[in-house]
């Protein structure tokens, strides 16, 4: 049997070695705030000269100047800050609940009297910040707990105006550029998948208890933010408070209640189950912890509708589709050596199956399993610098890999144990001829060597046929090499339709280990608020993957490189009575730190000698050199123009930067080049790439319309630059072509959007934003444009490469969101005889409604029937809503208990039970059929009987074609009239299951303990 190599769980450390961990860990920089107050003498008016205030919390604070006023800068997100300010012959006053964002200003008016009583007052959050710069929104804790059918960070991130889901790329894209061209930071640390773009499993594995802010960027990024062209996504984590809490909650699908189709097909379940915990408080006076774990289990992870086929299996809960997550977060904020530290330990970790219907009915060892692990440690410390000066010097460490591959199919995986992926290795090789294994490597990984399997021909037994590939490979046991569908060993018996043996995937392997040095100051001298920086992000990157592991020229690509990501800013925010200005400068640095450009494209091959055993070996090798440094220096400006305390108008621009995908720079540039080159249309690249460069301009403006109501407009416009696309490459030195990564493609965006946001008041809230946008470029992905470039002819019916901008895949014109809550808190809401039957109820509901997206329509024949991407798709209309009856248990056990309660929560996804198609076929323009209405092609009856003289009666595997299901009128024959039942059928069945619709509503149950 082959090796295996056991995955390392982290998450089952206990919770005493996490917390000894966070000592020693490296860190991360995290999003701060600043609180400004005013101080004044309650009776005269006068402002207080070096009057304190203090965060008790935090234990920072600052002293008021003879204009009264005093910041406090650098104070991490939170919404229940307790701030006091104190002058000698006055009395205390105090704010409670004081709410601080990331990157805005608090403020306080502080009316010290000198009566003889503390002043203690409840912080109310301004519905107008006149010194915002720039477009977003920033969540706290409460808001991302009570908005509907919310689970985790990208959930939460999903609503954002200006956000929409790229469905080509992957992840979001927010104003329009690709969903891989955003920065992603949990705790500061750069979470994004530097290799292909997308985004960390932090973003779904952790639980939603561990974070205190979600800071979505989508415009008028300050100079402090790099390395993206799209936006930012910041998650700050939860600090300990100075009492005790703890947070236990359940959650499970009911498949019972679920909706059905209207095609009349019930949706079947997940078998979906989520449990999370959160404690944490204080240690000592000073030391606080704050830890989180969640873990989260699904047996059917892709459930669809319960088509049944021919032999009873449910299509709808395929088997092998399980899938496990689990996230574990600790925090730790204690004082050291004058500085205040917070260390951050983020445990992540996913671990699946890989099916499809096609694969259904194979061999189940042959179905590939994938572990991935992402694990980021980071400390912040920071300490004053004069009155007003904070430096904080911070490091953080991120170690995440990604495997996909066989697997030890007899041991499993689990919500405690990852897959047993084995090991990808050539050790020997296998003659075929002679059924030998001999020590030294082949070319094919050994576990998915071919092998082939000699039976008697049924009608001349002395006359062996060998079937290639139908043999019981020597290190698993088991038919490798690739897929076999040559057979009728399903339940429909049809030829080339479904994978009985052999592998359907071949592996990847990649590991990524990121430290990430930071260094920031921030100062406040009068109105300028001064913030310079430097970050460095050091990679090191090891990929090996093959695609065609039983093949001795594959697809097999494998790079190691060690790039560096900086950048270096200086920005001034400079905050008067009625206008904030924030100029900004920044400096992004790369250095892809690889010898992977080719020096000709057109002649990439150049002659080696070297001496092998003594013996002078010439060889033929990649001619390249090294790939050179970047850099990109940025200009930001951010305005906002305060008309009064509720209307402010608001201009940003920007120039951006993003470094290139690795896996676009490095794919297929490592090992013998020569053989990438022998096999054609491969796709290489190309080491030099050159990241992509934006400039946006925003403008706005904000109003309060009420007390309670707001009104947000914004314009924007980006041109987007040295996008990623593909290029055809062949010359009279090549005997194949090849695909070259480039970055001549561009595009643009522009868009308007506006929102209506009224806060809760008279027990309910409510936001309404709409989007109206469009999206256009010359690729909507880096290899969108493949197709269309191995099919170049001067024949008008074959599709070709548009010369302008279009419509990207993911373009949506239109896009509007709802989200409202009704809240009855304790005597609320409406009475029957006196009872207020609502009381302690929630009500939420999200609606979202998005035009459809692009598509290029063709013919039957495949022919291309209008302009690329000129037709759209459906649009998408659905309402989520969360009913939540919050029980006190202080109603139940008496006012010792204090605040905690008991939630119970219906989650009820598509309320309305919508089934529309949200995609169609491009040659009918219909979800639920194709429009070609093929023939079935068969020509020839399959006999139950192997000798019969026309032969051709045994299928890849030796077996008969003849499947006794569909003998339907058992004469010993499997008919050209009942083959294409069958084959009728399958394809209805296909469409039945309705993959381009929208899922019928589904019910989930959720309890919450909060102590």
């Amino acid at each position: 049997m082959p090796r295996n190599r056991k995955s390392l769980h982290p998450f089952f450390i206990s919770f005493f070695v996490l917390l000894a961990a966070l000592l020693c860990t490296v860190s991360a920089f995290a999003q701060t705030g600043k609180i400004t107050a005013k101080i004044t003498d309650a009776k005269s008016g006068e402002p207080l000269l070096r009057a304190s205030i203090q965060v008790l919390e935090t234990k920072q604070g600052a002293l008021s100047k003879d204009n009264g006023v005093a910041t406090i800068i650098n104070i991490s997100p939170s919404e229940h800050y307790t701030v006091v300010a104190k002058y000698a012959g006055y009395e205390p006053f105090t704010y409670k609940d004081v709410k601080v964002i990331s990157d805005q200003t608090t403020k306080l008016d502080f009316k010290l009297s000198s009566k003889h009583q503390d002043t203690i007052v409840i912080a109310a959050e301004k519905l107008i910040d006149v010194s915002k710069i720039g477009i977003g929104e920033k969540l706290s804790s409460s808001e991302i707990q009570t908005i509907a059918t919310t689970q985790n960070i990208s959930d939460v991130v999903a609503i954002t105006p200006g956000l929409v889901a790229d469905g080509s790329n992957g992840g979001y894209s927010i104003h329009g550029s690709r969903g891989t061209q955003n920065s992603e930071r949990l705790n500061g640390i750069e979470t994004t998948n530097v290799v292909s773009g997308g985004e960390s499993i932090t973003q779904t594995a952790i639980s939603k208890f561990a974070i205190s802010e979600i800071a979505v960027g989508t415009g008028g990024l300050d100079a402090s933010k790099g390395n993206t062209t799209g936006g930012i996504v910041s998650s700050t984590g939860r600090s300990g408070a100075s009492n005790f809490e703890f947070m236990f909650k359940y959650r499970q699908d009911l498949p019972g209640i679920f909706g059905t189709s209207s095609n009349g097909f019930k949706q079947m379940g997940i078998n979906d189950k989520t449990y999370e915990f959160a404690f944490g408080g204080p240690i000592t006076e000073d030391v606080k912890f704050f830890i989180t774990a969640k873990g989260n289990t699904q047996q059917y992870h892709d459930a669809n509708l319960n088509v049944i086929d021919p032999a009873g299996n449910n299509l709808g809960q395929l088997p092998n589709d399980n899938y496990y997550a689990r996230g574990a977060t600790g925090q730790l904020s204690f004082d050291l050596f004058g500085f205040h530290l917070s260390a951050d330990a983020v445990l992540s970790s996913t671990n699946r199956q890989f099916t499809q219907w096609a694969w259904t009915y194979g061999d189940p060892t042959e179905i590939p399993a994938e572990n991935v692990i992402d694990n980021i440690y980071s400390l912040n410390g920071n300490t004053g610098i004069g009155p007003t000066g904070i430096l904080k010097i911070t490091a953080g460490f991120e170690a995440s890999s990604d495997r996909i591959g066989k697997y030890d199919y007899s041991q499993g995986g689990g919500l405690f144990s990852m897959y047993k992926i084995y090991d990808a290795v050539d050790n020997f090789t296998y003659n075929d001829n002679t059924h030998t294994v001999t020590p030294g490597p082949d070319g094919i990984v050994d576990i998915y060597t071919p092998v082939s399997k000699q039976v008697a021909d049924p009608r001349n037994p002395s006359n062996v046929l060998n079937l290639f590939g139908a043999g019981i490979n020597p290190f698993t046991g088991h038919i490798e090499g690739n897929g076999i569908t040559y057979s009728t060993n399903n339940p429909y018996g049809l030829l080339n339709v479904f994978t009985v043996a052999g592998n359907v995937f071949g592996f990847n392997n990649q590991t990524i280990n990121q430290t990430s040095l930071e260094a920031h100051y921030n100062d406040q001298f009068g109105s300028h608020g001064i913030d310079v920086g430097a970050e460095a992000h050091i990679y090191n990157i090891n990929n090996y993957d093959n695609g065609l592991p039983w093949d001795a020229n594959p697809f097999r690509d494998s790079f190691a490189v060690k790039p560096v990501i900086a950048g270096v800013y200086i920005q001034d925010k400079m905050e008067f009575s009625d206008i904030t200005f924030q100029p900004g400068l920044r400096l992004d640095i790369y250095n892809p730190n690889n010898n992977h450009v080719l020096v000709n494209p057109y002649n990439p091959l150049k002659s080696d000698t070297s001496i092998v055993n003594g013996q002078q070996v010439i060889s033929v090798v990649g001619n390249f050199k090294s790939a050179p440094v970047q850099a990109l220096l940025s200009p930001r400006l951010g305005i906002t123009y305060g008309v009064n305390d509720k209307t402010t108008f608001n201009f940003n621009f920007g120039t951006y930067f993003k470094n290139p995908a690795f896996g676009q720079v490095l794919t297929a540039t490592g090992g013998d080049f020569n053989a990438v080159l022998a096999r054609g249309n491969n796709i290489i690249g190309n080491g030099g790439l050159k990241g992509e460069t934006d400039e946006e301009i925003d403008v706005g403006f904000q109003t309060g319309l009420s007390d309670v109501l707001r009104m947000t407009v914004n314009g924007i416009f980006k041109k987007m630059s040295n996008i990623s696309g593909l290029a055809r490459i062949t010359s009279p030195d090549l005997a194949l072509g090849y695909y070259l990564y480039t970055d001549d493609e561009y595009g643009y965006y522009k868009g308007i959007e506006m929102t209506l946001e009224k806060r809760m008041s008279d027990n309910f809230s409510a936001r309404f934003n709409y989007t109206y946008s469009t999206t256009a470029a010359t690729s909507s992905t880096a290899t969108s444009n493949y197709s269309a470039l191995v099919n170049q002819s001067s024949d008008a019916e074959v599709a070709v490469l548009p010369l302008q901008p279009f419509p990207v895949d993911w373009d949506r014109t239109h896009i509007a969101q709802l989200l409202l809550t009704v809240l009855f808190g304790k005597g609320e809401g409406p009475k029957i005889g006196g009872v207020p039957f609502l009381e302690h109820f929630n009500f939420s509901t999200k609606t979202i409604f998005e035009s459809g997206i692009p598509y290029t329509a063709f013919d039957a024949k495949g022919v291309q029937t209008g302009e690329h991407n000129a037709e759209r798709e459906p649009s998408y209309f659905q309402t989520d809503a969360t009913v939540t009856r919050n029980i006190p248990l202080s109603d139940i056990f008496g006012e010792s208990i204090g605040r905690s309660s008991l939630d119970i929560q219906l989650e009820i996804y598509n309320l309305l039970n919508r089934t529309e198609a949200l995609t169609v076929y491009p040659t009918s323009g219909q979800g639920d059929d194709d429009g070609l209405n093929p023939l079935y092609t068969g020509t020839s009856d399959f006999l139950n009987d192997p000798t019969n003289a026309s032969g051709n009666e045994l299928d890849a595997l030796g077996l008969l074609k003849y499947n006794p299901r569909w003998d339907l009128n058992k004469d010993g024959r499997v008919s050209v009239d009942e083959q294409t039942q069958a084959f009728k059928l399958q394809r209805a069945q296909n469409f039945a299951r309705r993959t381009n619709y929208q899922v019928p509503r589904r019910f989930y149950l959720n309890f919450a303990l909060h102590f």
